[in-house]
């Protein structure tokens, strides 16, 4: 139990977010109390970080067996300025390393779009080098990460300006079905397998979206349709019928023909078959996902995902055949008892199918997923070494050592990084702190609505129960302030169809 006393709470996202990368796994209990130089450990807490903000002070002292790590500084700001907050980022961090002899690679930044800071310099008309040295002084990045944010960085602003992101707008189309849920997802998504009535539900949920899709094809008369994206779920999880008429909805509302991309994120191996892809084909789809996560049965089949390693180069192959010239595969680096060696394999296919991109993503475990309470389980249960090692896969920096072989076998075979986040760990899972997930393409395959939302420059209109539009307005004249305004519809997949009017009068107002 880490405790964290602090006399305000103003900070508390930013400190519990900062303790969390050097205590990963850890409960974290924050307090506000005025008493800062009473260091002694109370009930569970193994640690005591207490914390004494003043308008011009910043004090941080962390206690734990007898031993104390004092910290201070000043900041020329007042207390509730950005640069207070990042003066007290910075101390917080000296503290904890200090206490820890360990650094972050990530450094003090806890957000989930570090590309934002190289980007805006680049747009400022800094060098690449400029912007990593302000990285690694101001934010304590190391040189691979902040030459890797960099890096995607230039890469996303070539393309933004290419497609002169400013002059468009982007939809998104939500299908909250799956053949069967993931144990690890926590989105709000619906198994048609085995569910009564399931069939009636996704018909209902098609009529309603294209009363959605109808409401808004004239929403932005003066701007052009940049990308059209239907993600999930499983798209593919309608069935030929559904997913003819989704495609017929799109292509009646939108001018499918002239956007600079089109993805469907088909996904699921078991959800693709020939005629499903023959009508993304002629629908107009430009780029879709086949997205294996592993190529290791056994973890497939203790995930949730009922498909074979084997159903997932058929997919693949299938698409290829079918003329799809853009298919992107994603991978999640550290399922439970995947080894570096089960990854590397995995890399083996993806050498061998040769994507035109290929996404690897850090697993972070959320709440709401049935995996961390297997999780859970398993580390209660673990009586043995071997138990406890299998119980957590990402001991040992194993996710890190992932992520460095998906890097270098990016770079061996001419695949550039091309977007990234990170996400947050709210379940304080896992032995790692929470590290980033990276988009590798192919030269001119890059995933341009990726770049898009995670760079929140550009208005994304979005459809279907749980998608939250993102209106982004320019405050004045500069390239770099903009004002974003999210309007979302409701998850529920029965409440978005019965409340359809209503999505729509919020887009509207």
């Amino acid at each position: 139990m880490i405790n964290v006393s602090c006399n305000t709470n103003r900070y508390e996202y930013e400190i519990r977010a900062l303790v969390m990368g050097f205590y990963p796994g850890e409960e974290l209990s924050y307090n506000i109390d005025e008493i800062y130089e009473q260091t002694e450990l109370h009930g569970e807490a193994s640690v005591r970080i207490l914390i004494r903000l003043e308008d011009y002070d910043i004090n941080v002292i962390i206690a734990s067996n007898n031993t104390d790590t004092k910290i201070a500084d000043k900041c020329v700001e007042i207390i509730g300025s950005k640069m207070y907050r990042d003066v007290l980022k910075k101390v917080l961090y000296r503290a904890l390393s200090a206490h820890l002899k360990r650094e972050l690679e990530w450094g003090t930044l806890t957000g989930v779009r570090p590309t934002k800071l190289p980007m805006k310099m680049l747009m400022d008309g800094c060098n690449a080098d400029e912007a990593i040295a302000y990285m690694m002084q101001e934010y304590y990045c190391t040189f691979n990460k902040a030459s890797l944010c960099t890096t995607v960085a230039a890469t996303e602003l070539r393309i933004l300006n290419d497609i002169q992101f400013e002059k468009g707008y982007s939809i998104y189309i939500g299908i909250p079905f799956c053949p069967t849920v993931c144990t690890y997802c926590s989105f709000s998504s619906t198994p048609v397998s085995g569910i009564p009535g399931a069939e009636s539900l996704m018909e209902d949920y098609v009529t309603a979206l294209e009363k959605e899709c109808k409401s808004v094809r004239d929403i932005y008369p003066d701007k052009s349709i940049t990308s059209i994206y239907i993600g999930g779920g499983t798209p593919t999880a309608l069935n030929e019928t559904q997913l003819a008429r989704l495609m017929d909805i799109v292509r009646e509302n939108f001018p499918v023909d002239t956007v600079w991309e089109y993805t469907v994120e088909a996904g699921r191996p078991d959800s693709i078959n020939e005629e499903k892809l023959r009508i993304l084909k002629s629908g107009g789809v430009t780029r879709i996902s086949v997205n294996p996560q592993t190529m290791k049965q056994d973890t497939l089949n203790s995930i949730g995902r009922k498909h074979t390693v084997e159903e997932t180069v058929e997919a693949f192959k299938l698409a290829r055949s079918l003329g799809f010239d853009n298919i992107n595969m994603d991978l999640i680096a550290g399922l439970q008892g995947e080894t570096v060696e089960d990854f590397e394999k995995t890399l083996e296919y993806i050498d061998e199918l040769q994507p035109d991109s290929f996404t690897v993503h850090s697993l972070v475990v959320k709440r709401a997923s049935m995996y961390r309470q297997q999780k859970e389980q398993l580390k209660n249960e673990a009586d043995s070494a071997d138990k406890a090692k299998d119980a957590d896969s990402e001991s040992a920096g194993v996710v890190d050592r992932m992520l460095t072989k998906a890097a270098d076998y990016a770079v061996s075979s001419e695949y550039f990084p091309y977007y990234m986040y990170r996400q947050k760990n709210k379940a304080g899972l896992g032995d790692n702190p929470v590290l980033e997930n990276v988009g590798y393409s192919k030269q001119g395959k890059e995933g341009i609505y990726n770049i898009l939302i995670m760079e929140e420059k550009q208005t994304i209109i979005a459809l279907g129960a749980g998608a939250s539009s993102k209106i982004v307005t320019k405050n004045n004249d500069d390239d770099n302030d903009y004002r974003i305004e999210r309007v979302a519809n409701v998850k529920n997949i029965r409440e978005y169809i019965n409340r359809i009017d209503e999505m729509i009068e919020r887009k509207k107002r």
